[in-house]
């Protein structure tokens, strides 16, 4: 089944919000827009102006020791001001289910679907969309190859 419209379609809901809220767990950042949760396990990076401010990868750059010493966690802090806060002026879903989000502040928000087929492992989850206050639906759940929108529990 063709998700791209869907995806599209569902996101779109977030155009008009606030980046209120940018928060890391390891590789994986999570982004609020208001009462809409984004989790981004993918390749993720957070451009402004051409330039990239943080990726995901940066994490991989650390003491191995703390958890909140490695280059994500630096770029993010040093960035902060500049990411959260900003307007959603536009949310796309390419064919791959990458999504780029444009906020009104020169931010460019972007999530790159990883891999293909697994040799060793089996599909692993991507991203997740869904409202923070009471997760309602839909929640939506990117994998590597496929989509889980449940609209109903």
């Amino acid at each position: 089944m063709d998700y791209q419209a869907a995806l599209d379609d569902y996101l779109k809901v977030i155009v008009g919000k606030q980046l209120d809220a940018l928060n890391m767990a390891c590789e994986m950042m999570m982004f609020s827009f208001e009462k809409y949760e984004l989790h981004a396990q993918c390749l993720t990076r957070i451009i402004c102006k051409n330039d990239v401010l943080v990726t995901t990868l940066d994490y991989q750059s650390w003491d191995g020791e703390t958890e909140e010493n490695n280059d994500e966690w630096y770029f993010v802090e040093q960035n902060r001001n500049r990411i959260v806060g900003g307007m959603v002026t536009s949310v796309s879903v390419n064919a791959l289910h990458d999504v780029t989000i444009a906020l009104d502040n020169s931010i460019s928000i972007e999530l790159f679907v990883k891999n293909g087929y697994h040799h060793f492992n089996d599909e692993e989850e991507q991203w997740v969309f869904f409202n923070h206050h009471d997760h309602s639906y839909p929640f939506i759940t990117v994998y590597n190859k496929s989509v889980d929108i449940a609209v109903d529990w």
